[in-house]
Parts: C-alpha cells; sequence; structure tokens
C-alpha cells in the first residue's frame, strides 16, 4: 500500500525529533531509520539495511544488497582540494595543469549510510516504488490509522 502525504508528514516529524527511528520494507530487505550520535554535539539519521551496515558495502559492489543505492544517499567529493588545485596552477599555469593532471577538477561519488536531516531522507524515500511503512516510533502502522 502505498504512503500517503500525510504519513509522509508524521515520518518526517518523529525522525526529526531526538530519539526518532522508522522501519520500512522494501522487497525482501528491512530498513530501519534510527537517529544517532554523530559527535559530541551533532546526530544523524542512519540507514541500516536488514539491522545492519557493512563497511564492505561501500568498497566491494558484489556484496552489496540490491537495494543499498535507493536508500542511501550520494555524495560528492572532489579528487583534489581546492587549495591544491589553485597550488597546482599556480605552479604551472592553466593550460600545463590540465595537460598533468587531466583529472584535476573531477569528483568521486560514494554512498553515505547517513542523513543530516528528516526532511532529505524523506524526500529520497518518496521516490521509492514499492517502499511499505511498518512502524513509526515503535508504533505499527496499523495501529497509528485507528
Amino acid at each position: 500500500m502505498a504512503i500517503s502525504k500525510e504519513q509522509w508528514e508524521k515520518i518526517e516529524n518523529e525522525l526529526a525529533g531526538f530519539l526518532g527511528s522508522a522501519l520500512f520494507k522494501l522487497g525482501d530487505h528491512e530498513i530501519s531509520i534510527q537517529r544517532v550520535r554523530n559527535s559530541e554535539s551533532t546526530t544523524v539519521l542512519a540507514v541500516y539495511i536488514d539491522g545492519y551496515i557493512k563497511g564492505e558495502w561501500h568498497t566491494k559492489e558484489e556484496t552489496r544488497p540490491a537495494c543499498l543505492e535507493q536508500v542511501w544517499r550520494k555524495r560528492y567529493i572532489s579528487i583534489y582540494k581546492q587549495a591544491d588545485i589553485k597550488q597546482i596552477i599556480k605552479i604551472f599555469g592553466k593550460r600545463e595543469a590540465k595537460k598533468r593532471y587531466p583529472n584535476l577538477n573531477e569528483k568521486k561519488e560514494f554512498l553515505d549510510c547517513y542523513f543530516t536531516t528528516a526532511k532529505s531522507l524523506v524526500r529520497q524515500f518518496k521516490r521509492i516504488k514499492g517502499i511499505e511503512l511498518m512502524l513509526i516510533g515503535g508504533v505499527p502502522y496499523e495501529s497509528m490509522e485507528a
């Protein structure tokens, strides 16, 4: 059953809270979201697939669950720092720098299991086809309707 606009708002409000959590089902996988501590003063929303966040999913594509690219967020990082780019251009000039460093301004894409805001997580999850809501904040989805 599709998740309604009102339910997405409830999910977003729950996840924006201090101890927000939600549980979804996508195909054969359970997607759980928990607010976890990132540092001393910040928290993030961690997306677990079947209860795990495995490090090998970052490096070995063959071990990744099929739904990983749908539920984790895409991020980008520059290959070279901006200060290094400026110094390379200062030393060689723009034309020679492009010849010696053909990937000078390129960025790498990677998947991140952490979302900084509930709004960004909900925005991405709304686009996933076939996702089912099971729990919001420990309360079963069926009991919320009553």
